[in-house]
């Protein structure tokens, strides 16, 4: 098991690093669900069954999700593909939850 404390002082931040702290926890792992934060996935890990919270900035989403005007609070919408689902929950106003899923797709 490896266990995070912070970077060295003599690091320098590195591109992807979440994705690299996510693959190190799972190696060797098989037929377990994972589900973390949006700092510590990319949709490129399409091999484990991952679960998190969704940047909105993300260029891979579809509009359709992102859009809020004209939505009924305590609504959903879902998109999907090949390999993930994406759900877009509306909770308050103005405050668009999205959840990504690579564990529910068409592939299953």
């Amino acid at each position: 098991m490896q266990i995070y404390s912070g970077k060295a002082s003599s690091e320098t931040r590195k591109k992807n690093q979440g994705m690299r702290v996510v693959l190190d926890m799972v190696n060797g792992l098989k037929g377990h669900n994972v589900t973390c934060d949006n700092f510590f996935t990319s949709t490129e890990i399409k091999e484990f069954n991952l679960g998190w919270n969704c940047k909105k900035n993300k260029p891979e989403l579809p509009r359709e999700v992102l859009q809020l005007k004209c939505r009924k609070l305590n609504s959903s919408r879902f998109a999907f593909s090949e390999d993930c689902t994406i759900v877009s929950y509306l909770p308050k106003k103005n405050k668009n939850v999205l959840v990504l899923s690579t564990m529910h797709n068409d592939n299953q």
